[in-house]
Parts: C-alpha cells; sequence; structure tokens
C-alpha cells in the first residue's frame, strides 16, 4: 500500500521518530547530576553522555540520507529507528558510565538516519506542493516542541521515576513509531543519486571522535598530557586524510568544492560557532541550576521552560522573517542575541535570583530559534540550485560538530578553571595544605560537587562554597569563550553575506529538498 494511501501511517512514523531524536538532544540534559550521582561519575564522563549522542549524530548525518537513497529510505529510516528504540533500553539498563556512553553513541548513530531521512519521506510521500509545504511546516513544529517538552520531560521523569525513565519512554513511543513505518510508508530509492564514500565516512568518525575525545580528557589531565598530544595528531592526519579522500571521490559524503565559494564558508562557519556557543552552553546551564542553586530536577526544566519557549517561538518565526527579508539579517540578528544572551550570563553568581536568569535564557533561546532556518537558506542560496541538498546536510551537520567540539571545550575549561579557583581559595583561607594537596583537595571537591575530602579544618559547607564559586567561575570563563565566538560569527555574517540574493523570486519550501539531497535535520 502506498504512503499516499495510508499517510497516516507516513505522518505518525516521520514526526515520531523525528520527535524522539531531537527530544533525546535536550531531556538528558536536566538528568545529568542525577545520572552522575548514581554511577558516580567525573564531569568528563558525563560530557560523554551528552557529547557521545552528538557526535555520531554529526559523524554520520552527511551520509544518513545518502544510505537511504542508495538502500531505500523506508528501510533505512526504520533500521535507525529500531537501533534507536534498542540502545535506549541498553542506556537505561547501563551500570555504569561507559555501558551508558555507548548506549548514547548507539542512539546518535540511530538518529543519524532517523533525522535527515525524515524529510526525505515527506518529499516523496506527498508529491503535491502544497500538501508538502504543509507537511514541512508540521514536521518543524513537532521538532520546535521536542526543544520545549524535553527539560519539561526530563525533569519529571527524574524526580518522579529515576533518570533510566528518560530513555525507556522511547521504547512504547518507538514501537508506535515503527508500526505505523511498516503500514504507512512506500518504499522508494535513487541509488544513482547517493553518495558512496565509505573511507571518507571512516576518516570523519576517526577526526572527529579523536578530537573530541583529546578536549574531554584535556580538562583533567591537561591540554599538554602524551595521551592527548597522541589524539590530537591522530586527529589532524585523519582530517587532512579526509579532505584529500573527499576531494577525489567521484560521489563524495562532503562537497568539498564548495567551500571553494565565500559566502558558503562563511555560513558554515556561523552554523559551526552557533552549535558551538549556544548549543554547548546548555549542559553547562542545567548543572548550574541542580549543583549551585539545588534546584530539582524537575524544577530545572520549569525554569528551563523561557529557554524552551523562545527556541519554539524563534524557530516559527525564524522562516517567516527569511523570506521577507532574507537570510542575512534574521541570522545577524539571532547570532547577535545568542551572543548578548551568553555575555549577559556573565552576572551569574551562586546565588543570582531567577528572574535576572529567566530573561537571559529567553533571549539565548530567541537567538538559537532565529538562527537555524536563515543559516540553511543562506548556505542554500549561496550554491547552485542543484547543490540545495547538499549544502542544506553540510551546514547543518558542521552545525552538529560545533555542538560536539562545544560541549567538550566549554566543559574542559569549565573543569579546569572551577580547581583553579577553588584551589585558590583553599590558598587564601589559610589552611596548612601544600600546593600538591591544595590541587588534589580542590579536585575532589569539583568532581564531587562540593563534597569535602578529609581534610583538617575543611568542613562540608566551606567545601560546599568553595565549589559553588569555583564552578560559576569556571561557567563564567566557558560563557565569555562561547559568547565571544558567537559574536565574532555575528560579524563575519554581517560583513561577508552582503551579496543579494539571486532575483529568480524566493523558493518555495519544497524546493529546498531537490532529489538529490532531501538531507537536513
Amino acid at each position: 500500500m502506498s504512503a499516499q494511501r495510508r499517510p497516516a501511517g507516513l505522518i505518525t512514523a516521520v514526526f515520531l521518530g523525528t520527535f524522539m531524536a531531537l527530544l533525546d538532544m535536550s531531556v538528558v540534559n536536566v538528568a545529568l547530576p542525577a545520572v552522575q550521582s548514581h554511577l558516580h561519575a567525573r564531569i568528563t564522563d558525563i560530557q560523554w553522555v551528552v557529547d557521545g549522542y552528538t557526535l555520531c549524530l554529526s559523524a554520520f548525518m552527511l551520509t544518513g540520507g545518502a544510505l537511504g537513497d542508495r538502500f531505500g529510505r523506508k528501510k533505512v529510516f526504520l533500521a535507525g529507528l529500531t537501533l534507536f528504540t534498542l540502545s535506549s533500553v541498553l542506556c537505561a539498563a547501563a551500570p555504569d558510565t561507559t555501558t551508558l556512553v555507548m548506549g548514547r553513541l548507539l542512539q546518535g548513530t540511530g538518529a543519524s538516519t532517523v533525522t535527515p531521512g525524515a524529510l526525505s519521506l515527506l518529499a516523496q510521500g506527498f508529491p503535491d506542493q502544497a500538501k508538502r509545504a504543509r507537511m514541512i511546516g508540521l514536521w518543524g513544529a513537532c521538532s520546535a516542541l521536542a526543544v520545549v517538552l524535553g527539560p519539561l520531560l526530563g525533569g519529571a521523569l527524574t524526580d518522579s521515576v529515576g533518570w533510566p525513565a528518560i530513555f525507556l519512554i522511547n521504547v512504547p513511543l518507538g514501537l508506535i513509531a515503527l508500526t505505523a513505518g511498516v503500514k504507512g510508508i512506500a518504499e522508494s530509492a535513487d541509488p544513482e543519486h547517493a553518495a558512496a564514500d565509505p573511507a571518507g565516512q571512516i576518516l570523519g568518525i576517526v577526526w572527529l571522535a579523536a578530537l573530541t575525545y583529546a578536549v574531554n580528557e584535556a580538562g583533567r589531565d591537561g591540554w599538554t598530557a602524551t595521551r592527548n598530544l597522541a589524539l590530537f595528531a591522530v586527529a589532524a592526519v585523519a582530517f587532512l586524510a579526509f579532505v584529500a579522500v573527499e576531494r577525489r571521490a567521484p560521489r563524495a559524503m562532503l562537497p568539498v568544492p564548495l567551500f571553494g565559494n565565500p559566502r558558503f564558508v562563511i555560513t558554515n562557519i556561523a552554523s559551526f560557532m552557533l552549535g558551538f556557543g549556544a548549543y554547548g552552553t546548555f549542559y553547562l546551564l542545567s548543572l548550574y541550576l541542580q549543583q549551585v542553586q539545588d534546584t530539582s530536577a524537575a524544577m530545572t526544566g520549569v525554569k528551563f521552560l523561557p529557554y524552551s519557549a523562545a527556541i519554539a517561538l524563534g524557530s516559527t518565526q525564524a522562516g517567516k522573517l527569511t523570506a521577507r527579508f532574507g537570510p542575512r539579517g534574521v541570522m545577524a540578528a539571532g547570532y547577535g542575541l545568542v551572543s548578548v544572551g551568553l555575555l549577559g550570563l556573565l552576572t551569574l553568581t551562586p546565588t543570582t535570583g531567577y528572574g535576572q536568569a529567566g530573561v537571559l535564557f529567553a533571549v539565548l533561546g530567541l537567538g538559537m530559534g532565529l538562527g537555524i532556518a536563515p543559516t540553511n537558506a543562506a548556505a542554500m542560496a549561496a550554491v547552485p540550485r542543484e547543490r540545495s541538498g547538499a549544502a542544506a546536510s553540510t551546514v547543518n551537520a558542521t552545525r552538529q560538530v560545533g555542538t560536539a567540539l562545544g560541549i567538550a571545550v566549554l566543559g574542559s575549561l569549565l573543569n579546569a578553571r572551577a580547581e583553579l579557583s577553588v584551589s585558590q581559595s583553599l590558598a587564601h583561607s589559610g589552611s596548612e595544605l601544600d600546593p600538591g594537596e591544595r590541587g588534589t583537595a580542590a579536585h575532589l571537591i569539583v568532581t564531587q560537587h562540593g563534597v569535602a575530602p578529609s581534610h583538617p579544618g575543611l568542613n562540608l559547607p566551606t567545601a560546599q562554597r568553595y565549589f559553588a564559586s569555583g564552578f560559576v567561575d569556571g561557567l563564567h570563563t566557558s560563557l565569555l569563550v562561547a559568547g565571544v565566538a558567537t559574536a565574532l560569527a555575528t560579524a563575519a555574517v554581517l560583513l561577508r553575506l552582503r551579496t543579494p540574493e539571486p532575483t529568480a523570486g524566493p523558493r518555495r519550501p519544497t524546493e529546498q529538498v531537490p532529489a538529490e539531497g532531501r538531507r537536513t535535520a
């Protein structure tokens, strides 16, 4: 039975699959302190719970749609959805952080075919352009809903049932989506248009994984540790090999020639910075609310509501504004708001009231919501129409890479600065600890978020005060780096995206998903 005759099954599978994949990017953040406490994890381990998902999502996204084009869109979509659902069970049952991170890696791998495959299936299932445009608009609203509900649902489930519930909820949702997809999606494939680039895929995973792992571990071992230097070298060599392979591949995963266009380059740099700065700081703010201000997981989700709702509002308005004014101005507005929000959060202290934080969360969220759609539009406007699918998948993958590295870099900066700050507090307190003992005590206070190590004169209230102050110092360092990076991206957009848009008239929404690509996320 065709997808056109059973549209309800197609819509249910695609919308619910997308909802699950995007929900798991935000639902985990408010549960991180509970996970860290239950599994006795370090902050670098917790970074991998977030980063593992984002890493695989970004590494496989470029070929997620290509696999569907080559082997069958229905088949690949349902395979990714099955992997995502099964790996959610593994996450929920994880007895340690190693198992949990493995489950998150598998979840991200599954999501890398679900998310980009969704638009392709909608394009195939709704050949009428007007109906297709309406479906894509509703799909975008579903994506925004996942962002809004993520912190609320994650907090409520963590407090009422326990953190494994944030993963177990995917099981019934996944079964409904799979059942609907089997019945409602018609198979289709276009292998002659699919990229065939296994060497590029492997090298892409190697360089991104090595770089992310090295940056994550630098927060604990230092940037010049022998292992981390070796990993940085592996990442550099793998990246150069990746670029060389992509330049020669007849059907490459990454369209390297497109980077000869300065506007396309600037757009991708901006997309990377948006992921690095805005998305990279989200989980740090969750830790701030829970570990510094002692907010419950459920209440943290509520406190993030201005942030989530502003993302949804910005996302729903960005397309209209871009169609009316072009991508450059909307991009600059969105990125500028992100920068203002991040730099404004430098005013946070351990005792900052929620009114101030809530306003800044809303500013940050609105900028994030406004930033994505015009970035995609600018990337596609910078290249020939027949390459719009490749441009869209590239700019989305660039943002995911920025997110993965942002989580790693900003988390490592926070951890290193927090330990230094606590060590300085111990030194100024007049304690009799020598420098080595101060460093050990500071490390324990930060990694155990305020639990006092067994040293004379260091009681629990003192250790908690030092932790709160040190964490905020580290958070300020990360926010400053993220805010400046996003401000530089805003300036680049204003200075380098001034070329007039094509005069052929605005593209209809369906023209952003041509047969070549349909690989946006």
